[in-house]
């Protein structure tokens, strides 16, 4: 139950800092490095995409459907 929490919080603030774009997240040299990549709207879709996958995630584990 724990790690389904911790999932549902990850995944909601990589979505609220994706859509905000604080310096400390979106200026971290992972996020200039995929940035540079790919390009600023396909990094916003990914980082979105994986928030929501992760929420998914720690949803689908805390009501039994998977096990993590």
């Amino acid at each position: 139950m724990f790690l389904s929490v911790v999932f549902i919080i990850v995944g909601i603030f990589a979505v609220i800092c994706t859509i905000f774009k604080p310096s400390f997240y979106w200026k971290s040299r992972k996020a200039i490095r995929l940035r540079r990549l790919i390009g600023d709207k396909a990094t916003t879709i990914l980082y979105i995409f994986i928030g929501i996958l992760v929420m998914f995630l720690g949803v689908a584990n805390l009501t039994g459907m998977i096990t993590l």
